[in-house]
């Protein structure tokens, strides 16, 4: 489905799932691009009951290597970015339908974007090993209950799991976190990285934690 930010502009995005369906996910995927296993997890979610749609920020671009990848988030138009994916949430949106968003990487850092600015369209969040932007001076708008995932392997862990921990509990917002002894990027099946136990594990936890905060 091509959808148009209401600055005209035009992106990609896949939607599977019933459009019935009272549960919806916005699915944002790392900086490698839109890539198999970020439809494959839309696919599950629609066998679910969801109504899964990934957004392609990259305009169908796929970098061929790290530095290409991080030349191509820095300098990504936060600002067009945000409109994506308000047009994308609000194209998800209906009167009985609650939504998260959820990413992995880039992808994580996007989803807190979009629950930070778009609090109402937005009833959970889930992001794995990303930065955290949700900080004492973000975190107010906050509404969605959060889940977060990180990498034990990351020099940031176990400093940067606390510290949203901290700055959670004292903004008294729901949060859940889990850490694995895996890579960042783990979730990739096309990665050197992939931990198939850590995936399948967080897949798991992931549904479980939506079923209870999109009831």
């Amino acid at each position: 489905m091509r959808l148009t930010t209401l600055a005209g502009e035009m992106f990609d995005t896949y939607v599977v799932g019933d459009e019935q369906a009272t549960k919806g996910i916005l699915i944002i995927h790392d900086w490698w691009g839109v890539l198999a296993y970020n439809r494959e997890w839309a696919d599950e979610f629609a066998k679910l009951g969801y109504r899964a749609m990934v957004i392609d920020l990259y305009e169908g671009y796929h970098p061929e290597d790290i530095k290409a990848a991080g030349d191509y988030v820095r300098h990504l138009d936060q600002a067009a970015a945000d409109r994506k994916l308000a047009t994308a949430l609000q194209a998800l949106q209906t009167e009985q339908r609650k939504v998260a968003v959820l990413g992995w990487s880039f992808g994580g850092l996007q989803a807190q974007h979009a629950a930070l600015q778009f609090p109402e369209l937005v009833q959970a969040l889930v992001f794995f090993y990303c930065r955290v932007l949700l900080d004492k001076h973000s975190v107010t708008p906050l509404t969605a209950s959060t889940l977060a995932f990180f990498s034990e392997t990351e020099s940031t862990w176990p400093d940067k799991q606390a510290g949203l921990e901290d700055v959670m509990l004292e903004a008294e917002k729901v949060l859940e976190c889990y850490s694995y002894d895996a890579e960042h990027g783990f979730a990739d099946p096309e990665s050197l990285r992939y931990d198939a136990d850590a995936t399948e594990n967080a897949w798991r936890v992931t549904v479980n934690f939506l079923n209870k905060y999109l009831a």
